[in-house]
């Protein structure tokens, strides 16, 4: 089909509150998904064989049916060597020349395993990853090899599956939707987890990371899923009225048979009615996996729910509800009708009811009551429900089951993107949210929704981009400035037709240091010519990158010049055109070509191929440039540019950090490490150095880190979000002596007032089990820390009721049962407690453990190494003999009742007491991520993912710096994008 065109680009809103890509997206997809000459491909998530197109990752439309609609998912988009190949799970693939097809006729292939992923690695040998049913009928992550798209070798081979104690085997081991990438020499393996559906809503992902994709296992985990559902977040920030059975129990008065009089009102005298807990419902279980807030049997037509309740801290400000519930339901808070669904909510939801219960809440004596309704064909029967207070806080949609991420770049090259599903407020759709590496670590800013505070912007566009569509005419001429050759506008390509000679086009563009430059080419099918690109020029030389399909070579040069080209034989995975089976003649194919210029290093990538997978080409160029288009002795068509001002570097490859352009001298003694990145080591006075193209706005991240936490000392370190000169910047340090992020600066000369922000904050984390405690009836739970940090607080959530798949009940521990802590030092030690110093976590007795919050531990505050902190329970507990129920701790020596026996939690079939989220309090960290983003009237800075600070000021274009301040430090992961405005 024709080609399609899409390069004007929609203006979003920038304001700063609250700025969001507004999940969910309008339309949901699959999950399949394909970034190919400037324009996005993904399969429909509800029309069967429905493909559709984006050119910013957010508004999809024009969908083509590709695929007969009997062919149903998920699907999985790939292109290689000329082809794109859509499979279906388990029904083979089909083969076209265009993303959009013709699509030849399905075929069956062997492929193993559903939910399949393909990917090649960094010399190109393409992989899938997949998920398949194990031995238990629960999904484990395999690994696949391929010889070609349609072929596999070898025996599949198991990296990942569920294992007791973590979280991603909580309800069920089932792992599925598998995504793997590569960044900065490391490989990171996503997978969901838990039980898939809504209704569990345990199913989040998680991650695992190597630096070789055929070594992973489940050691490679990382303790904490990288997207959650935000139940725990929007209840740690409401307030909670009534609590709905998610967490705990409550007590309510329930009938199956229609109440006669006002039963919704205070005062009602019962007649008939029965005591439960809630939830109420049947079944109660989901594919083998418990409700565990399906506590009281519901299994007529009806059944009507009323809870009592008083409201001593007051009236709320912006009363909320949740609910979650099969079938209809009908919802009143004193008599008034607040809430009305026939619509089925299979997860819990937030409903804002304030203009509906206006004037209808008194401080006492209270009642909320439901009625709701199941078919009686109805597979489920559930009602759960509470009450929040949202006060001043926006009201945000829950989220929940996670699954099926897909990570792709945005549209500007740089940034990377998580696509995925989900259910808000019940309802499935596709979410999009950005992905950040702090360093080596994975993190991804979501799930957001369009309610969701903060800054999380939609996809930056590339500071230049170029589809040469067909009704442009002759706009391309003034977008390029040409040396030789035959250049024309054709087919919504530019095509170079002389085949003879040097040809050249050049991007009109202000010269940069610091870019990244890619196009697809359509190498002649004949010929013994080369094609590539200018990787920079000044105007006076050119670095040239060339391909020679004929000679199966790449070289490098700069010319004018003495040197011979550097020439080397392409990859043996790229071919000019694969013929799969069963498939005729193709005209040759477009192939991406990128290079990066990071000052005098520059990259060079193949359809995703990295050409020098050990290092950059490291030249001796020091000045700007351009980039462009070159031929020699060869026609060629180029498309599909893309052009952004900025740079990624991490380890010994850092380079270009010295003075600044209005010549400031740089300060300290700078060195590279290899896993470390850029380190300043002077102890004392100054260090700083500079490094960018003068930009008006950009992104610039930066991984800052300390060899060890010095508390005490009075040392600074951070950066330099804005530096134009001596009398236009802006500095952000970190004081870990006064534990506070502290921002000066300069605008026009006058010293801006200084600001500052507590470093505290807290951080939620999920459970990790270790079995490799050598403490006899001790439960250990581990919450691993980013960097060694101050920990002052520790916040516990238990988990409640029977998890059959961990064949364990868990309770609330007593208020006699002695909680520890620990300070972990293990460094490289197996042991998990070696020199690992213990206390009471409450002195001079522990507090009451209560249901369904979060219960504050205090402990003593310490330094926490990379490790974590960890918690230890004493598990000798006594139990009912006959209901294996906890009765109370074991004291040793003590007689035992009747019916009653020691129970010890270290088997694998026993009552316990486990955590299900730790909220850590971090007083300072030795480790942070700064995200600062440059605008033109203000600059938002963020540290470790959460917002810190907002400066407003209309600083000139600006280059960054990295300072300390009498503090050794080590920077890495250091990245900057330009951020076009709207139009340019």
């Amino acid at each position: 089909m024709g080609k399609i065109a899409i390069r004007r680009w929609v203006a979003l809103a920038m304001g700063l509150a609250g700025i969001s890509v507004g999940n969910p997206l309008p339309v949901l997809l699959d999950g399949a998904l394909l970034n190919h000459n400037g324009l996005y491909y993904a399969m429909h998530g509800g029309t069967n064989g429905t493909m559709l197109v984006s050119d910013d990752l957010v508004d999809w439309k024009w969908p083509v049916s590709v695929l007969p609609e009997t062919v149903a998912g998920p699907y999985e988009l790939a292109y290689r060597n000329g082809y794109f190949y859509l499979y279906a799970d388990g029904k083979g693939f089909a083969t076209a020349t265009a993303p959009q097809g013709p699509y030849a006729e399905m075929r069956r292939a062997g492929l193993s395993g559903e939910q399949m992923r393909l990917f090649q690695d960094a010399g190109g040998n393409l992989f899938s990853v997949n998920r398949r049913e194990g031995s238990k009928a629960e999904g484990e992550i395999c690994l696949q090899r391929y010889a070609a798209p349609w072929k596999t070798v070898e025996k599949p081979s198991v990296l990942l599956d569920g294992r007791r104690g973590m979280w991603d085997s909580l309800d069920s081991a089932d792992l599925g939707g598998p995504e793997i990438l590569r960044h900065r020499g490391n490989y990171y393996l996503l997978y969901a987890a838990n039980n898939p559906s809504p209704r569990t809503g345990l199913r989040e992902v998680g991650l695992a990371m190597n630096d070789n994709p055929l070594r992973f296992d489940n050691v490679d985990k990382m303790a904490d899923p990288v997207l959650v559902r935000n139940a725990e977040r929007l209840a740690r920030t409401y307030e909670v009225l009534l609590p709905s059975g998610e967490y705990a129990p409550w007590k309510a008065r329930y009938t199956t048979e229609a109440p006669s009089g006002n039963w919704q009102l205070p005062g009602y005298k019962f007649s008939g009615w029965r005591t439960g807990e809630g939830g109420f419902g049947y079944p109660d279980e989901v594919a083998g996996a418990r409700l565990h807030a399906c506590r009281t049997a519901w299994q007529s037509d009806r059944i009507w729910v009323r809870r009592d309740f008083d409201l001593p801290k007051g009236l709320p400000k912006r009363p909320l509800l949740n609910i979650r519930h099969e079938g209809a339901v009908r919802v009143t808070i004193n008599g008034t009708v607040v809430h009305e669904s026939d619509t089925p909510s299979v997860a819990y939801s937030y409903f804002d009811i304030s203009e509906a219960a206006k004037g209808v809440f008194k401080t006492a004596d209270n009642v909320i009551a439901v009625e709701a309704a199941a078919l009686k064909t109805a597979e489920y029967r559930f009602i759960d429900f509470g009450l929040f207070d949202a006060g001043d806080h926006p009201l945000e949609p829950t989220v929940y089951g996670l699954d099926r991420v897909r990570i792709v770049e945005g549209p500007n090259g740089f940034e990377k993107w998580a696509l995925y599903r989900a259910w808000w407020n019940g309802v499935p759709g596709s979410g999009l949210d950005r992905v950040f590496f702090y360093g080596d670590e994975l993190v991804i800013d979501g799930p957001t929704t369009a309610q969701t505070s903060g800054f999380h912007p939609p996809p930056a566009r590339p500071s230049f981009s170029d589809t040469f569509p067909e009704d442009d005419r002759l706009g391309w001429a003034e977008r390029w400035s040409f040396a030789g050759g035959g250049w024309m506008g054709y087919g919504g390509a530019l095509q170079q037709r002389e085949t003879r000679g040097v040809a050249k086009a050049y991007l009109k563009q202000a010269p940069a240091m610091n870019y990244l430059f890619e196009t697809f080419v359509r190498f002649p099918p004949s010929g013994k010519g080369s094609v590539g690109v200018v990787a920079w020029s000044d105007g006076e030389h050119d670095l040239i990158v060339s391909i020679n399909p004929a000679a199966s070579t790449w070289q490098y040069h700069i010319e004018p010049g003495k040197k011979m080209p550097k020439r080397y034989k392409l990859p043996k995975a790229f071919e000019l055109l694969e013929k799969p089976p069963g498939v005729g003649a193709a005209e040759p194919p477009l192939h991406r070509l990128r290079v990066t210029k990071n000052g005098s290093h520059f990259g060079v990538e193949l359809d995703g191929i990295n050409l020098l997978p050990e290092r950059p080409i490291i030249t001796q160029i020091a000045t700007p440039g351009v980039p462009g288009f070159f031929c020699t002795d060869s026609a060629a068509e180029f498309d599909g540019v893309t052009y952004t001002a900025g740079w990624d570097e991490h380890g010994e490859f850092i380079t270009g950090w010295g003075r600044a352009a209005d010549g400031t001298m740089p300060a300290g003694e700078w060195r590279h490490f290899k896993d470390r990145g850029l380190e300043q080591e002077l102890q004392s006075g100054p260090g700083r150095a500079f490094k960018g193209d003068l930009l008006d706005r950009y992104e610039f991240c930066v991984n800052v880190e300390l060899d060890r936490l010095q508390e005490g000392s009075d040392r600074l370190y951070g950066v330099f979000p804005v530096f134009a000169d001596r009398d236009n910047y802006l500095k952000a340090m970190i004081d870990t002596k006064a534990r506070l992020l502290v921002v000066t600066g300069k605008l026009r000369g006058q010293e801006i007032k200084p600001r500052s922000t507590s470093l505290k904050c807290q951080v939620p984390h999920r459970h990790l089990y270790d079995k490799s405690t050598s403490y006899r009836d001790v439960t250990s739970w581990v919450y691993e820390l980013r960097s060694e940090s101050i920990v002052s607080r520790l916040d516990l959530r238990w988990l409640e009721g029977d998890y059959e798949h961990l064949q364990q009940e868990f309770y609330i521990p007593s208020d006699d049962m002695v909680i520890r802590y620990a300070r972990l030092d293990r460094g490289e030690q197996p042991n998990l407690w070696e020199d690992g110093r213990f206390y009471d976590a409450d002195e001079p007795k522990p507090r009451a453990q209560s249901s369904g919050i979060l219960n504050p531990i205090a402990i003593r505050p310490e330094t926490g190494n990379y490790v974590g902190v960890g918690l230890y329970i004493p598990s000798a507990i006594v139990i009912d003999s006959r209901t294996g129920r906890y009765k109370r701790n074991y004291i040793p020596g003590e007689e035992l009742g009747r019916n009653e026996e020691i129970g010890d939690d270290t088997t694998e079939t026993d009552t316990t007491s486990r955590p299900q989220e730790a909220l850590v309090t971090l007083e300072v960290e030795s480790s942070y991520f700064f995200r600062c983003v440059k605008l033109e009237d203000r600059v938002v800075i963020h540290l470790n993912g959460r917002p810190a600070m907002e400066i407003e000021g209309d600083w000139p274009a600006s280059q960054v710096g990295l300072v300390t301040e009498g503090q050794p430090c080590y920077f890495n992961g250091i990245s900057l994008h330009h951020l076009p405005r709207s139009g340019e």
